[in-house]
């Protein structure tokens, strides 16, 4: 009697023991339908890493370039007949680092985009009165800038769609010129990778093309029209073309940087820079007839349609001042007159010998009028 009794507690306390060990299992069962969410939701994170790897490499790379302001360019005037500034080295203004000129009338640097007569950019425009306005025209087209019963200016634009906005980006790439029977043309080729030291400038007199060694100060001048030349104020992508008596226009070109056209969304991608002419025009002679997005801005009479006091002023027109052709002198204000074979410029320069103005705007030089 007494060992059965001692022998039953012992299985029972067994039999105590199973159940909760039994009990648990079935427990986790339903809680498991309720645990894998969880899980699921640790998936998708599992998942997202990937992306933010992926996409963590750009943004050290975006970042970088932003934080290297360029570099300032020196410069001097050249100019001989100013003897005190000639040669004297200047460093550029913070606002045009890599695009300004000695001032040698008051020995400053300024910035050539902020120049009467200055084309640059997404075009922007300083006219002949000052005023600064914006002419986008429209991307592979033509527009007539200057032109004038002597001569006749046109520039060919490059540009790309923007989605966000009804109009192009547009840069100048090319200008016409023409004078009397001969023609000029200046480009800038294409690039996809911009490199400054070497040359991207395409040059033709009356269709044939200009080779210039790449040196500062080497100079052609045309052997049939002794009054036209063109001289490299820097080794390379740097031109002044001089017209005697009529016009002297400096040409530059520049690429669109990666930060500008981040700063700018302008979407410019890696197989091309869309390289374009900054442009400078001084004129000796114009008539009161000159028209054209910028000629017009010359006359005596003009008065600016812009609206001023806005962010980006923009000069209507497109209709007006396209044209055919880069030496086509087709667009509706055209004043050139092609067929004129001695023109009071060539035969009479007695009234261009005007005395050298300094200008507030910083134009100065033979034949520079300034105006309110």
């Amino acid at each position: 009697m007494f060992k059965e009794r001692e022998s039953t507690p012992p299985p029972s306390s067994p039999k105590e023991t199973t159940p909760p060990l039994s009990s648990p299992p079935s427990s986790p069962p339903p809680s498991t339908p309720y645990f894998p969410p969880p899980p699921q939701q640790t998936t998708p994170p599992s998942s997202s890493p990937p992306p933010p790897s992926s996409g963590s490499p750009p943004p050290p790379f975006y970042p970088s370039p932003a934080l290297k302001p360029p570099t300032p360019k020196n410069v001097k005037c050249k100019n001989k007949y100013y003897p005190s500034c000639y040669a004297v080295q200047h460093v550029c203004p913070t606002s045009c680092p890599a695009s300004c000129q000695v001032d040698c009338v008051s020995c400053k640097p300024v910035c050539k985009c902020d120049k009467p007569g200055a084309v640059c950019q997404d075009p922007r425009f300083i006219g002949g009165d000052g005023i600064t306005f914006y002419f986008h025209g429209k991307k592979d087209k033509e527009f007539c800038l200057v032109s004038d019963p002597e001569f006749h200016i046109n520039a060919h634009f490059i540009g790309r769609r923007n989605e966000n906005m009804k109009r192009d980006f547009t840069w100048v790439q090319s200008i016409g010129i023409l004078y009397g029977t001969h023609k000029i043309s200046v480009s800038a080729l294409k690039t996809s990778t911009w490199d400054d030291s070497i040359d991207r400038l395409a040059l033709h007199f009356d269709s044939e093309p200009i080779y210039l060694p790449d040196t500062e100060g080497a100079r052609w001048q045309s052997k049939t029209v002794p009054m036209t030349s063109i001289t490299r104020i820097e080794n390379t992508n740097e031109i002044i073309i001089d017209v005697e008596n009529v016009l002297t226009i400096t040409t530059k070109i520049v690429p669109i940087t990666e930060q500008e056209s981040r700063v700018h969304n302008y979407g410019i991608t890696n197989d091309d820079c869309f390289a374009h002419l900054e442009l400078g025009f001084k004129f000796f002679f114009l008539s009161d007839e000159v028209n054209g997005v910028l000629g017009q801005t010359y006359r005596k009479d003009y008065v600016s349609r812009v609206k001023m006091g806005v962010l980006m002023p923009i000069m209507g027109g497109d209709k007006k001042f396209a044209a055919s052709g880069i030496f086509d002198a087709d667009c509706s204000v055209a004043r050139f007159q092609a067929n004129r074979v001695q023109s009071n410029i060539y035969k009479a320069p007695l009234n261009l010998q005007l005395p050298s103005l300094n200008c507030k705007g910083g134009i100065y030089g033979r034949g520079v009028v300034c105006k309110r």
